[in-house]
């Protein structure tokens, strides 16, 4: 059965096939930004990803508008775009120099082929033959944004303002400043979001301002509307070497299936006093210090996580962190009875990765990592304050600012 396309799915970032690996998407030049770009700026989005094959396929991708929600807009791709919905992959390589055979694809986007002509939501859809609608086709989904500077976003983060909340949580607030922008609605024309280190799945959608001044709009939320569990900072490890080991690596093995690397027994960090480490706030970056050419260099390895904690019937622990899209595709571990310690042997590219343990409970949707990780208000986290505008003119979603902030800068 062909599957295509609904106006009221929604575009996520997500794998469709096994022996994808190492989705990247980021500001040309610079593999630890986040995908955000100026609209008519001169920039552009690298888009990377590795098949874990040697059969080097003709791959296509196509850009989708969305609205502020991630559905599909109303817009026609002529409407949108200045040339060519669809292109075929045209940089893509075998891997050499590496156990692992896999063929590394990239491209950029805009490019002289196509480029956009509104800002927005937008969701960038790699798929195999010619046809973008046939969702069975997909490989890839992966949102990115192009923003424009019309009005000025004035924030600040600190402490929830919720008193039971003070020393677990960090609260966003800011003003819109929207002098010589013209707003007939604001109540209705304005859709905000707020993204914590670029975590979809906590994100706050849909906020609404609460005072309405004279060409300022305020968001100073009470009762947490806009609040974020601080977390903590990020566990991580370097595999960026095979010949040393680094601080967070017990050993480095050489085996029949690759080089296997055994990091140290975590353990929780729920009931430990908050602590500070520099971290990539979840990001990961592909990085072998032995090759000229990483993307295609870089060694496949195994990597062996182990949390000792109790055992925890009716829910599932799992490792996320940006290389699996926040847990988009779970890692499950399992847990081994003789060593009291949950286990899981996870394939990435070698370099250097933040990741954490969080506790799927079967009767709650979202992921706890407070008794994993912990949950303090001191944390460092990135946030990204996305204000949308819906263009009765245009008949969509414009992203007409975007203010990046720090907790604790």
């Amino acid at each position: 059965m062909i599957g295509t396309v609904t106006a009221q799915q929604t575009y996520q970032n997500k794998k469709f096939k096994d022996g994808i690996q190492s989705i990247q998407v980021y500001p040309e030049g610079n593999p630890l930004g986040y995908p955000f770009i100026g609209l008519n700026s001169g920039e552009n989005l690298e888009f990377h990803f590795d098949m874990m094959s040697t059969d080097l396929s003709v791959l296509s991708f196509g850009v989708i508008h969305c609205s502020h929600d991630w559905k599909k807009s109303d817009l026609e791709s002529s409407e949108y775009l200045t040339g060519f919905q669809t292109q075929n992959i045209s940089t893509f390589e075998a891997a050499f120099n590496t156990m692992y055979e896999y063929a590394h694809y990239e491209f950029l986007f805009p490019n002289d082929m196509s480029k956009p002509k509104y800002s927005g939501n937008y969701a960038m859809i790699v798929f195999e033959g010619n046809d973008l609608n046939d969702t069975n086709s997909w490989l890839v989904t992966y949102r990115f944004m192009i923003y424009e500077s019309a009005v000025s976003v004035l924030s600040k983060v600190g402490p929830s303002s919720v008193i039971a909340d003070r020393y677990t949580s960090q609260e966003v607030d800011f003003d819109i400043a929207y002098k010589d922008f013209t707003m007939y609605d604001p109540m209705r024309e304005i859709n905000v979001s707020i993204l914590q280190n670029m975590q979809w799945d906590n994100a706050k959608h849909g906020l609404k301002p609460i005072f309405l001044k004279p060409d300022v709009l305020t968001f100073d939320y009470n009762l947490g509307e806009n609040a974020f569990g601080g977390g903590s900072e990020w566990r991580n490890f370097d595999a960026k070497n095979t010949r040393y080991v680094s601080a967070e690596v017990e050993a480095i093995m050489l085996e029949s299936d690759g080089f296997n690397y055994y990091l140290r027994t975590d353990l929780p960090e729920g009931k430990r006093a908050y602590a500070s480490w520099a971290d990539l706030n979840g990001n990961f970056l592909v990085k072998n210090d032995q090759a000229d050419n990483s993307n295609l260099e870089a060694e496949y390895i195994l990597v062996h996580f182990r949390l000792k904690i109790p055992e925890t019937p009716e829910s599932e622990v799992l490792i996320e962190g940006k290389f699996n899209q926040f847990d988009s595709t779970p890692i499950k571990c399992t847990y081994d009875k003789t060593e009291g310690v949950y286990k899981a042997k996870v394939l990435l590219k070698q370099g250097y990765y933040n990741y954490r343990y969080s506790i799927h409970d079967t009767y709650f949707s979202v992921n706890d990592h407070r008794s994993t990780e912990g949950n303090y208000a001191a944390t460092e986290n990135d946030y990204h304050i996305i204000v949308y505008k819906y263009d009765r003119n245009l008949e969509c979603d414009r992203i007409i600012a975007v203010k990046a902030d720090k907790s604790f800068r």
